[in-house]
């Protein structure tokens, strides 16, 4: 089999809401949250060589990421043993090289790491000839990371348990997102800690599936999204914003000059530290980014413009 070469675009990610319902038996935390992709990209090239052997990965935006921990080859180790496993005893895994172009923000809580691996599997899944089912490619994914199930879907999912419970629901895409990220990051374990001591908020799971399946309904246009998501706002909460805003105040210096640039909704991404704001458009979230860029106390932050879809 001759050198082959894909190239693949991995879309960031956002929490529209992100509620915590108590630990599984592992120590995991069981998550109902709804995922929504936007168009803030990595983008790889991937090269596969079946006459050599070995990894390697470059990457190009990022000096500090170990080859050795970074999710994509993660994703690779777990299917290539799969595959071996499950389809073919004899197989031996082809040399694998990445070349990763990082655009999206490392310690946001947009799930580029996740993003990156989905997209991995998704090359070699097209590679070697679609070896493996869709529940199976779940499986491996949320092996490879909690998030990394949803990438494989895309667009806008209800996602449960540890992120592998995946329902999709009606898209949301075309609203424009301003997205805000400080300097500092959350450490995931730390938010996490900080939330347990803390009592936990208990929340009515069919209330919500009744919020889900009002937005659940065909859409006319933006203004008619927005109004659906919305209707509900005291739902739009993530239980991991408190306990992130103790570690990085940031988060909520962003929150409120957001709202004060006019969007629509605001609240903090997964663990963070990112900050997205929706509006109707792209073009009222960029007219807003004009409004933030020099306010003296973002001065640290980085801000991005991008669109869900």
């Amino acid at each position: 089999m001759p050198t082959d070469s894909y190239e693949i675009t991995a879309n960031a990610k956002i929490n529209l809401f992100l509620r915590v319902n108590g630990t599984l038996p592992n120590g995991y935390h069981r998550l109902y949250t709804v995922m929504q992709e936007i168009d803030c990209a990595d983008k790889l090239t991937i090269t596969i060589d079946s006459s050599r052997r070995g990894f390697k990965i470059n990457c190009f935006g990022r000096s500090d990421i170990d080859p050795e921990k970074n999710l994509c080859k993660k994703a690779c180790d777990r299917f290539f043993s799969n595959y071996k496993k499950l389809k073919d005893e004899s197989f031996t895994a082809p040399y694998t090289e990445i070349d990763l172009i990082k655009n999206i923000p490392s310690e946001s809580g947009m799930g580029g790491g996740s993003s990156d691996a989905a997209a991995v599997l998704v090359v070699l899944q097209e590679h070697f000839g679609q070896p493996f089912t869709e529940e199976e490619l779940l499986r491996i994914a949320v092996n490879v990371g909690a998030d990394v199930p949803f990438f494989l879907y895309g667009g806008t999912c209800l996602c449960e348990g540890v992120g592998e419970v995946i329902k999709p629901v009606e898209s949301l895409a075309g609203l424009g997102v301003l997205i805000g990220k400080p300097k500092a990051g959350v450490s995931t374990p730390e938010c996490f800690a900080l939330m347990d001591s803390e009592e936990a908020k208990p929340f009515d799971m069919k209330a919500y599936s009744d919020y889900i399946d009002s937005m659940n309904t065909h859409h006319r246009n933006n203004s008619d999204i927005l109004e659906k998501l919305l209707a509900k706002r005291e739902f739009l909460i993530n239980d991991l914003e408190v306990p992130a805003i103790k570690l990085v105040p940031e988060i909520e210096t962003l929150k409120t000059a957001f709202i004060n640039a006019g969007a629509e909704y605001c609240c903090m991404t997964g663990s963070g530290s990112a900050v997205f704001a929706l509006f109707e458009n792209r073009g009222d979230a960029a007219a807003a980014m004009e409004q933030v860029k020099d306010v003296p106390a973002l001065s640290g932050c980085s801000l991005y413009l991008a669109e869900t879809v």
